[in-house]
């Protein structure tokens, strides 16, 4: 059996609101992508696979710090920090919001 997480080891962003905000925008961006796949193409040939990716990269991140999941490699707890998710996450959201308004 482990030992619980610390996490305010890890610093302020790894507090409970902070992981409920990312758990939440995971979701909602998640559900928005799957009740509405035409934000991300119209048509598979028009697919942007580089914008989605990093897209997909943010909401998976939000999902790992939203949940409390602490990866133990630096270099993977910095990918999936809130560092890294919120700023992919808000242009996603800002991505497809323009998508939305340009019907």
């Amino acid at each position: 059996m482990t030992a619980p997480v610390d996490y305010r080891r890890y610093g302020p962003l790894y507090a409970g609101w902070a992981r409920a905000l990312s758990f939440l925008l995971a979701v909602g961006l998640s559900v928005a992508l799957l009740a509405m796949p035409q934000l991300v193409a119209t048509d598979t040939r028009e697919l942007e696979h580089g914008p989605l990716s990093l897209g997909l990269l943010g909401i998976s991140a939000g999902f790992i710090h939203g949940v409390g999941y602490v990866p133990l490699m630096a270099v993977w707890r910095w990918l999936f920090s809130p560092y890294v998710a919120w700023p992919l996450m808000l242009w996603c959201a800002w991505w497809w919001s323009e998508v939305i308004w340009a019907w």
